[in-house]
């Protein structure tokens, strides 16, 4: 089971069109959008970190490996988008979430997991995740998701129209 998100694919010079008039028109607290990463392989958070850094109007701001780390530092800084495993050493991805969705309901939230049975995919669509990717297959639809958002606002749609993913 999948959340719906926008999967459509874009380079990175189309995602730069977009950004001038994003900057002048973004619901988002600065020029870029702010994103946040939970993850707890070292090589993948420097993976996700890399290719998010990649996307015009999209800057990391952090990043943190466990459950407490991750609602510190997400309390703190306040992003605009968080990317989240839901397995954590030590701790559970899913209680970021409900924290994050409780705390800060219009942050979004990209759950990015190894975990993509019906159990997981619909706990985290309950929590209020607002996509929820298989880490194996799908990783690299975590920049469509946010380019989506992105499109989205320039629009002045501020629920960004999603649609279920491509099979």
């Amino acid at each position: 089971m999948q959340l719906p998100c926008v999967m459509e694919h874009h380079s990175n010079a189309v995602i730069a069109d977009s950004v001038a008039t994003f900057k002048q028109r973004s619901k988002w607290r600065g020029e870029s959008m702010n994103v946040f990463i939970v993850e707890d392989s070292e090589v993948v958070r420097e993976h996700m970190e890399s290719m998010l850094s990649a996307i015009p109007g999209v800057e990391v701001v952090g990043y943190a490996a466990d459950e407490l780390g991750a609602i510190e530092r997400i309390n703190a800084l306040l992003p605009d988008v968080v990317t989240l495993d839901i397995s954590l050493q030590p701790g559970s991805g899913i209680r970021v979430l409900e924290n994050i969705k409780k705390q800060h309901p219009s942050i979004k939230v990209i759950v990015l997991t190894n975990y993509t049975d019906e159990f997981y995919a619909n706990g985290c669509k309950r929590a209020g995740a607002d996509c929820f990717f298989d880490k194996t297959f799908q990783f690299s639809r975590v920049r469509s998701a946010l380019w989506s958002w992105i499109h989205a606002d320039q629009m002045g749609n501020k629920s960004a129209v999603l649609r279920e993913p491509e099979k």
